[in-house]
């Protein structure tokens, strides 16, 4: 018989039975708390950027912040092996520390086409023909465009699918010591929601022109990649062994695009994923980048019970729990100017507002707003993870 672990005394679920009631918006025994750390982990252990992604590393750090200043309920994997797998999740050129830059500098993403506008049809034409393979066949395909390294054709595949091997073993294996600590995973696998791959591929200002001179044509190609995502996403969550996967959404906030160009050419493709997701029972893990106020509306048009909505700070995270509370599990928002900046007591105090307010009726994970920021103080960060202890108990 599996021994079940609970992370503090007073919990009576374990941290997946937790996590499943608060997606499924039902009131679990106390608030999950899941904050997304990457660079953070380098500078609480003393390395530079350009270091960190390397498993031996990774591990490590992200350990000893867990050890320091958790527990933490869900495992937030966003730790790519090789850049050259992030394009499949984040299809734009970026330059790195220890490369490109100081090797303890923040990547800096470059907004140049590497899709060109053509393209819009032999995605549609890919995915239509054989949707088993769309995705590798376009990602491979741009990934040569990204990285001067890679080649074309052959050599793009086989640059691509040793760091894949590599990739999803390592992080399964990682994912079973997180368990054995108690702790779940926030999600298996991802990818980018189909409308904001293309913006990312085509560069912002190529793209708002596309959205004006040919949005349908932006529609049917969202729709034919959502069909050939499903198509990996669902032996991923298989494979894995967690059945909730990561859907970015870097471009489709109202930073970008309008409620209404969200609702007609954003939302059709997102609803299919998640609608199918749904049905293999697979939840969806939606991380919204930048303002999403005036799409609150629209997103109850997904399936209830089944999505999360990570909240970066730049949306009112308390009116998404108004609009959308009853329908979808709100995660956030501590944000990172407070953890870098703030003190102990305002962290506290607004962590206290967030599990009080957001939390109420259960369908909360209290977390960071997008990132926890790299100079994050660690006083703050132990005072965000402790109050999931301090306030959480819903008995």
């Amino acid at each position: 018989m599996k021994e079940e672990i609970m992370l503090h005394p007073k919990d009576t679920m374990t941290s997946e039975e937790r996590l499943q009631a608060a997606i499924n918006l039902q009131v679990p025994d106390r608030v999950p708390v899941s904050p997304l750390i990457y660079y953070f982990a380098a500078h609480y252990n003393g390395i530079d950027n350009a270091d960190l992604p390397y498993p031996w590393n990774w591990n490590r750090c992200v350990n000893k912040v867990f050890e320091d200043l958790g527990p933490w309920d869900a495992y937030y994997p966003l730790n790519f092996y090789s850049m050259e797998i992030a394009t499949f999740v984040f299809p734009m050129k970026v330059l790195l520390p220890g490369y490109d830059l100081p090797r303890d500098s923040l990547p800096q993403i470059l907004e140049e086409e590497i899709m060109p506008f053509e393209e819009y049809e032999w995605v549609i034409r890919i995915c239509e023909e054989l949707p088993q393979m769309g995705q590798m066949r376009i990602f491979t395909r741009w990934n040569s465009r990204v990285w001067d390294h890679v080649g074309e054709g052959w050599k793009s595949y086989a640059n691509i699918l040793p760091r894949i091997m590599f990739q999803f073993p390592k992080w399964k294996s990682e994912f079973k010591k997180w368990n054995k600590k108690g702790v779940t995973i926030l999600y298996g696998t991802g990818v980018e929601a189909p409308f904001d791959t293309f913006s990312m591929a085509r560069g912002i200002l190529n793209f708002a022109r596309d959205l004006r001179k040919a949005p349908e044509v932006i529609a049917r190609a969202s729709d034919r990649l959502a069909e050939s995502y499903l198509v990996t996403l669902k032996p991923l969550c298989r494979y894995m062994g967690v059945k909730r996967v990561s859907l970015a959404l870097h471009r489709s906030s109202n930073d970008f695009i309008s409620p209404d160009a969200f609702r007609k050419y954003c939302l059709p493709s997102l609803k299919t994923i998640v609608e199918e997701l749904k049905r293999e029972g697979i939840m969806s893990s939606l991380h919204c980048d930048g303002n999403w106020d005036l799409n609150l509306e629209a997103m109850r048009e997904l399936p209830a019970g089944c999505c999360i909505m990570q909240c970066d700070g730049a949306s009112d995270i308390f009116k998404a729990k108004e609009i959308v509370g009853d329908r979808i599990c709100i995660y956030g928002d501590v944000p990172a100017d407070l953890l870098a900046l703030g003190s102990p007591s305002e962290v506290d105090e607004y962590c206290h507002r967030l599990i009080e307010e957001v939390g109420k009726g259960g369908g909360f994970i209290l977390g960071s707003g997008c990132e926890l920021a790299p100079n994050a103080k660690a006083e703050n960060v132990k005072v965000m993870m402790e109050s999931v202890v301090k306030y959480g108990y819903y008995n």
